[in-house]
């Protein structure tokens, strides 16, 4: 077996791929089987370039802390012995390990790894994690609230490829309709935040409208149905309308009864 010591305290280890097995809880949601494949290519044409992390389970035995995508990619692959960064430390440290990778790769969704940080506020603080991590502590606000978002939403998020800069905008939109409405836009029609949501307002706007112009037809018609009941009753009434684009104006004149 291959070992040689890293400046991390760790070691690299030549490790049977069967004696390897996946993490308790994958962060990735979404891989496909294309962007895998070409990873595999790539490992058969290159070698494995980054190892996996990993720590003991007992028995000879290993579980992925971090790099299951390339775990999967290596067995495709065809290679017997996968390049893996042994982690000694304690349990609780290793989400960390984990996360802190993850972070930087493009690979790993940021709800996934927002689902990860979460867990680590059962142990920590959040300046610590802010501190373990090396991220601002509003980043990490910010990704955790993303989570309190409606699965729908989160799905479309995922499958519809939204930033994070514009998922924590849409997760700051109070309303359920209009955040509804604004992420069908940017996944439908590809449109950017502010656009999707220009084009909701303005749809407001338009049905604002359309109702107070419904309103105003009924005054306006109660007046008319008024002054028709005065000269039904023998009461005579001259009356003048004028109307722009801006106001309607009633001028009514009723002579005095002697």
């Amino acid at each position: 077996m291959l070992t040689y010591r890293l400046k991390t305290g760790g070691q690299v280890l030549l490790i049977p791929a069967e004696d390897i097995e996946p993490p308790e809880e994958y962060e990735r949601t979404v891989i496909s089987s294309e962007e895998l494949r070409e990873l595999a290519d790539s490992i058969e044409t290159i070698g494995m370039l980054n190892p996996v992390t990993v720590r003991s389970i007992g028995s000879g035995r290993y579980r992925i802390i971090a790099g299951e995508r390339r775990r999967k990619a290596a067995e495709l692959a065809g290679l017997e012995y996968i390049p893996s960064l042994l982690i000694q430390d304690e349990d609780e440290k290793y989400n960390i390990y984990s996360i802190a990778e993850n972070l930087h790769r493009r690979d790993v969704h940021f709800l996934d790894t927002a689902r990860r940080i979460e867990e680590l506020r059962e142990m920590y603080s959040l300046e610590e994690i802010s501190g373990l991590l090396c991220i601002p502590e509003g980043m990490i606000l910010s990704r955790i609230h993303l989570l309190s978002l409606p699965e729908n939403i989160k799905w479309k998020i995922i499958t519809g490829g939204i930033q994070e800069k514009d998922a924590v905008l849409i997760s700051r939109i109070t309303d359920v309709n209009k955040r509804n409405e604004v992420t069908e836009l940017m996944v439908s029609a590809s449109m950017s935040f502010s656009e999707a949501l220009e084009t909701v307002n303005n749809s407001e706007k338009r049905t604002v409208f359309r109702a107070r112009y419904k309103d105003m037809n009924i005054f306006t018609n109660t007046l008319d149905h008024a002054i028709k009941t005065m000269k039904a009753s023998g009461i005579e009434a001259d009356v003048k309308k004028t109307e722009d684009d801006r106001k309607i104006v009633y001028t009514v004149t009723i002579n005095k009864m002697i």
